[in-house]
């Protein structure tokens, strides 16, 4: 897939920062484009049909709806995605499961459903992942197990498909957008603690790990947490280590 002039493209989480972006992007480049995503546009040029991603019932017939639109499909763009706080050392909550909902087994219902029509034209499927697919960081522990899951889910895809559909991942690094909204509101921003290190991570995973350690205990030391609850338990190891 050399160029976009005529490629039909389906991106989920069209409404949101990255979705807004890619499609802008795409049809700049000449692609035909629709999108799904919670939040419906009707706009002629890009437009974003409603589907609940976390419905196993909603997501295959929205599929066909957009497949239909657009006349078949070449390209599947994975970029529905949520983010929220979640310390791992605390149970998992409906912020985890929403996580793993939308970042991991809606792009994996939105693939099963879309792989006959890119299997027909051997297409291709591109998932967004992040940095913290390789780069876990705390009190996000969600986040990054879902992205994990998300590039492993890719793989297997990859060793079952790739003779007939091309499999990319993709992991971009921290934008400003509303996805670290809730993150930030519990207090518990991570901006600052990870610079884009996604090679350090990948290359080097100790060195990361403890370039992350130094970052958070420098923050911690500093009170940037303190208003932050779901970091107390953090707060006491770090200044009653014994």
């Amino acid at each position: 897939m050399t160029s976009l002039t005529g490629r039909r493209v389906l991106v989920t989480g069209a409404s949101g920062t990255f979705g807004r972006h890619l499609g802008v992007a795409l049809r700049a480049g000449g692609a035909r484009v629709v999108g799904l995503d919670l939040r419906a546009r009707n706009e002629d040029h890009l437009p974003v049909l409603g589907c609940d991603l976390t419905d196993p019932a909603a997501v295959p017939a929205a599929v066909r709806e957009a497949v239909a639109r657009l006349g078949g499909l070449d390209l599947l763009i994975n970029n529905a995605g949520v983010g929220g706080p979640a310390p791992a050392e605390l149970p998992p909550d409906e912020v985890v499961r929403q996580q793993l909902e939308v970042n991991l087994l809606a792009a994996w219902r939105t693939t099963a459903a879309a792989l006959p029509a890119l299997v027909a034209v051997r297409g291709r499927v591109i998932f967004v992942a992040s940095r913290m697919a390789v780069l876990p960081l705390p009190l996000a522990a969600a986040y990054g197990v879902s992205k994990r899951a998300l590039v492993a889910y890719a793989d297997a895809l990859r060793h079952e498909v790739g003779t007939h559909v091309g499999v990319s991942v993709v992991y971009p690094s921290m934008v400003a957008s509303p996805i670290h909204d809730s993150t930030a509101e519990a207090g518990l921003s991570l901006r600052g603690v990870s610079r884009p290190e996604l090679a350090v991570g990948r290359h080097a995973p100790a060195l990361a790990d403890r370039l992350v350690r130094r970052t958070l205990a420098a923050r911690l030391a500093a009170g940037d947490l303190d208003a932050a609850p779901l970091a107390a338990g953090m707060l006491r190891r770090h200044r009653d280590p014994g």
